[in-house]
């Protein structure tokens, strides 16, 4: 990750020593913390997080030599719709200043990670417009491929981050299909015009990529349940194929836990 980068990562990469190559990395951190995680409490700040110092094993727990301070948030949601209410949750960040960056704020921020599943998809899925995943019969074909899709992936939403710029709007409200389908129907035009009408084909392929609109996806939710029971999770019935989404926002509903 670059330097002054954010993570949010998910409560199965919590560590001490990831932690540490963040830091030394530079990045910032939001992640979710395991149940079993034990805390040192330090003072508690004027929104409900508190300070705690965390180390690398139970006997520098005891001595208090290598420890950390992160910033705790411990909270719940009132709203009875989204799985996980009425449960205590907790995040950790090594952000200290809570008038700078109130909890809420971080909290509404973290089911953002769930972006990243979205891009896997169009990854996978749409820039290759076939069933057959990878269609090379060599190992080298195959490696061209992959690096074929994952160029240019990036530069379809580059494009898809312009063009949600011209017109003011978020650009996770553009649609991936649609831009793919614009750039392959002037991908023809761009190979053959020369250089000084490509500015005029760029600004000919933003404007209708603009007009990919999707629906927000904020406040969605997903039953927490598995098609074949081999975990915690209850397993899927018929009523969480259509489940109904919450009608009050994230912020609405978390409170922060004193």
């Amino acid at each position: 990750m670059p330097e002054n980068s954010w993570v949010l990562w998910d409560r199965g990469f919590y560590g001490y020593f990831s932690w540490i190559e963040a830091q030394r990395r530079g990045v910032s951190i939001l992640g979710r913390v395991p149940r079993p995680v034990v805390f040192e409490r330090l003072p508690t700040l004027g929104d409900g997080s508190y300070l705690a110092a965390i180390y690398p094993s139970w006997s520098d727990r005891r001595r208090h030599p290598n420890g950390l301070t992160v910033r705790g948030i411990e909270y719940t949601l009132d709203d009875p719709q989204p799985p996980g209410h009425g449960e205590c949750h907790r995040l950790v960040t090594p952000l200290l200043d809570a008038r700078t960056f109130p909890g809420n704020e971080w909290v509404v921020l973290y089911p953002e990670r769930w972006e990243i599943e979205i891009g896997h998809d169009e990854i996978k899925t749409h820039p290759r417009h076939r069933w057959v995943p990878l269609r090379s019969p060599t190992p080298v074909g195959v490696l061209q491929e992959l690096y074929g899709v994952l160029g240019a992936y990036p530069a379809v939403r580059f494009l898809m981050h312009q063009a949600a710029l011209s017109v003011d709007i978020d650009p996770r409200g553009r649609s991936f299909i649609h831009a793919v389908r614009v750039l392959r129907g002037i991908a023809p035009l761009l190979r053959k015009a020369s250089a000084d009408r490509l500015p005029t084909l760029h600004a000919g392929m933003i404007a209708p990529i603009a007009q990919g609109v999707l629906p927000l996806r904020d406040n969605r939710i997903n039953p927490r349940v598995v098609k074949k029971q081999m975990s915690n999770f209850p397993k899927k019935r018929a009523e969480h194929y259509r489940v109904q989404h919450p009608q009050t926002s994230l912020e609405q509903v978390v409170r922060i836990l004193k």
